[in-house]
């Protein structure tokens, strides 16, 4: 089932900025299938753009098609480095055969970022042992959150990030820290911000007005180019939207 961060009705207003109409041969029933895979497309490649995931818990009204999600996604199993010093720290045993030690950066645990917005929950959080095997914390009788691990979330703008703290003391020494976190979690953000909605909306309206059948079924007005600098337009207009959620290396 196809799914999207705006509605049919987004795109349909963002189109009558073209003076297409809606109900035209280009939009009408036999079209409205187009517009609906133009919006999972868009909404693939927005999330290819980003580190987020949104969803409204109780639908969107007006969302005939039910693509707005209403759930948080799942994400993983994700591979992160533990934060690692060659000096032991405070209280932390030497080890003459050690290579590295963990290195607390949030009170006594290590400060690991996640790469999506507005983690949720965990499913699973292996941490590889000294003979390269793994143990889920998560499942594991004797780890217990908040004591040995904890999920928390910060709010930042635009989007709220998200880190993982583990205990140093609970870590097994290891010659290395590198890949030793492979984590799996739901994440998503809980609303459909206006400024999501209208960017997936306009490259929607983009990528329908660049298409051959498309434009074959816009009723000849004489402003064909006009709609095609338009769609050009909408892209660009998404662009500017969209740069304060776009995904930066971590």
């Amino acid at each position: 089932m196809p799914t999207g961060y705006c509605t049919v009705d987004d795109v349909r207003r963002v189109l009558l900025e073209t003076d297409i109409e809606f109900g035209s041969g280009a939009l009408g029933a036999a079209g409205s299938q187009a517009v609906v895979d133009a919006i999972a497309g868009q909404t693939e490649w927005l999330r290819s753009q980003t580190t987020a995931h949104w969803y409204v818990p109780g639908g969107v009204a007006g969302d005939t098609q039910d693509l707005v999600p209403t759930a948080p996604r799942e994400f993983g199993p994700e591979t992160r480095d533990i934060p690692s010093t060659p000096h032991p720290q405070h209280s932390t045993t030497i080890q003459a055969d050690r290579g590295r030690y963990p290195h607390r950066t949030a009170g006594p645990y290590c400060r690991i970022r996640l790469s999506r917005a507005g983690v949720d929950t965990l499913q699973s959080l292996t941490i590889r042992a000294a003979n390269g095997g793994r143990t889920d914390w998560v499942a594991a009788a004797d780890k217990q959150a908040p004591d040995e691990y904890e999920l928390v979330s910060e709010a930042s703008e635009p989007l709220p990030q998200s880190y993982l703290h583990l205990r140093a003391a609970a870590l097994p020494p290891l010659r290395h820290y590198d890949h030793a976190v492979r984590v799996t979690y739901e994440y998503g953000i809980p609303e459909l911000p206006d400024t999501i909605r209208r960017v997936v909306a306009l490259r929607a309206a983009a990528e329908l007005v660049a298409d051959d059948e498309f434009q074959a079924a816009i009723p000849d007005s004489g402003q064909l180019v006009n709609v095609e600098t338009k769609g050009q337009r909408f892209e660009s207009a998404a662009d500017d939207l969209l740069e304060p959620y776009r995904q930066h290396p971590i």
